[in-house]
């Protein structure tokens, strides 16, 4: 009885001990930054699963990197460590503190010791002191509407780095293009090499008034080599070693003043086009004989908001007929922005013979150099239109041609002989016996219902493989993965993630198979979701991936929730 009430007190006793036993403690990687440069924080919690509250960092930017745990045993005694990662963005200058962080464990709050930090400017980034840094320009920061500008994102490294994000701005008030291709270079700053990666984007801004460009964001991790040996690294420490360090960097904000477009001059047709411009003409024919047809060729090139040409108003003459087909589109994206041609061709069809006159087709364009409207005409075209050697009712054109010309009548004559001889005589017409009607019924239905039977038949066997669907395929079976009741913890963790990232990807119709979660709440506001919805969706999927680098085990209620919140999502993804 003693033994049992012993072990019963023990059990007791546990929790409370192990609360009191239990440890935090915080650390940095550095103590020195510059702004916009990251830091990385590491919470080692051991005794219990903390809660943590950052709420009192108050100098930085707070991003979560991830759990992991680890399990030890000294002198027989095992002990489990918890640790949480961090990377802070100091926001300003000075000596900053991060606070003493609260850490509540079995119902008592623990603290780690405050750290300080040294966060200076940036040296300039011509001195060549940077190891690696971030910068962004537009070609104009006081544009008209409707003109284009090229945004430019660069990266310096001096240093090898790898698994850079790029976060580009959302570009507020802009038609914003990234270009495919990034160009990559090599650049001597102040005497230091620079590997230089470029990221350009097409703008047209569609308001005016003051408009500011958010920075943009990179994740870059820095592979620096060590000569310093640690101990016990074995003949590692001999030549050295490599250690990678996860930075978040930032490029300046960007305001751009959008000029409104002057009045246009009276009489001028201004259809929208701003940048630099010209216009050519070109009839293919211009001797030519009624209802025969010549084509006109209206080609419209520059540089600008070319996709935007419409076809120039044309004083075709009212004895013509004409005919127009779809634009030819010939534009380029480039550095320099847009830039092509676009072609309109018409097909002019005479119903009246004489001399007639095409007059100049004039383009009127906003001049981004000169700030001013501009006026461009082609040249004048002169047709010479002879009557046709056929009958005039012989052309169909005709029908749309004065009264006096429809009045005219064809006459029917006689060509030829017929190829088969014909019967007269009654004895010709034999009668013959009728089909009943469900035979004739049966007959007429045979075609009909063999077109069914095969559009069904290649329906069935047709196959949807279009990203959307076999992405939402997956979402499906990985979420029947995951709710089954004897999957581990690790199965079941990376079935909801496959779930999730499927489900957001299918309905951008592209395929993959990973997403940050900055990046899923990227894709789905471009969708058309709330902000609020979008940030639930993007704090699930991490979630979702700190329990499964943690290594923690997982209760039936946590596993309800987190496959209850992964279904319900993927269930408004598919609407």
């Amino acid at each position: 009885m003693v033994r049992y009430l012993s072990m019963a007190m023990a059990l007791f006793l546990t929790p409370a001990a192990i609360a009191d036993a239990a440890t935090v403690r915080a650390v940095v990687d550095r103590n020195q930054a510059t702004v916009g440069e990251s830091i990385a924080l590491r919470l080692t919690i051991e005794g219990g699963d903390g809660e943590v509250d950052l709420s009192g960092i108050a100098d930085f930017k707070t991003v979560s990197r991830g759990t992991s745990s680890s399990f030890q045993m000294i002198n027989g005694r095992t002990s489990r460590q918890l640790i949480r990662n961090y990377v802070l963005v100091p926001e300003k200058t000075g000596r900053l503190t991060i606070p003493a962080i609260p850490v509540t464990i079995g119902g008592k709050v623990h603290y780690t010791a405050p750290i300080r930090v040294t966060v200076s400017r940036a040296p300039p980034a011509d001195s060549g002191k940077r190891d690696v840094y971030v910068s962004a320009e537009v070609s104009d920061q006081s544009p008209w509407i409707g003109q284009q500008l090229i945004y430019t994102f660069r990266l310096f490294n001096a240093i090898q780095v790898a698994d850079a994000k790029f976060q580009a701005p959302n570009f507020n008030g802009f038609n914003a293009e990234e270009l495919e291709d990034r160009k990559s270079y090599r650049s001597v700053i102040n005497g230091r090499e620079f590997i230089v990666t470029e990221v350009t984007f097409i703008l047209i801004p569609v308001k005016t008034g003051a408009l500011e460009i958010e920075p943009a964001v990179l994740q870059v991790g820095l592979v620096q080599r060590s000569r310093r040996p640690r101990p016990f690294s074995g003949m590692d420490s001999f030549f050295g070693s490599t250690q990678m360090t996860t930075r978040n960097l930032e490029t300046d904000l960007i305001a751009v003043q959008v000029r409104a477009l002057p009045p246009a001059p009276p009489g001028t047709s201004f259809a929208g086009l701003v940048g630099r411009f010209e216009i050519a003409a070109d009839l293919d024919k211009t001797d030519i004989r009624v209802g025969d047809s010549t084509t006109l060729a209206v080609t419209i090139s520059g540089s600008g908001n070319i996709m935007d040409a419409t076809l120039p108003v044309i004083s075709v003459p009212k004895e013509f007929k004409t005919y127009a087909d779809n634009p030819e589109e010939q534009i380029q994206r480039g550095p320099e922005g847009n830039a092509g041609s676009k072609t309109f061709r018409m097909a002019l069809v005479p119903i009246l013979a004489g001399q007639f006159r095409i007059d100049p087709i004039a383009l009127a364009y906003f001049d981004v150099e000169t700030g001013a409207y501009q006026t461009l005409s082609t040249a004048t075209f002169d047709l010479t239109v002879s009557p046709s050697d056929t009958t005039a009712t012989d052309i169909e054109v005709f029908r749309a041609a004065p009264a006096q010309i429809l009045s005219l009548k064809k006459r029917v004559e006689f060509t030829g002989r017929d190829i088969l001889p014909l019967k007269t005589g009654m004895d010709t017409l034999k009668p013959r016996r009728s089909l009943p009607p469900l035979w004739f019924g049966l007959l007429l239905a045979i075609p009909v219902l063999g077109f069914m039977a095969a559009r069904t038949v290649m329906q069935i066997a047709r196959k949807d493989d279009s990203p959307s669907r076999i992405m939402a395929d997956r979402a499906k079976k990985s979420l029947k993965m995951a709710a089954a009741t004897d999957s581990s913890d690790a199965d079941f963790l990376s079935a909801l993630y496959r779930a999730l990232v499927s489900a957001i990807l299918g309905k951008r119709d592209v395929t993959g198979t990973s997403l940050t979660w900055t990046e899923a709440k990227d894709h789905l506001l471009s969708i058309g979701w709330d902000a609020d919805a979008a940030a639930a969706a993007a704090r699930l999927l991490e979630a979702i991936e700190s329990f499964n680098y943690s290594g923690g085990k997982l209760n039936a209620t946590k596993r309800a929730d987190l496959l209850d919140q992964t279904r319900q999502t993927v269930r408004r993804l598919a609407r």
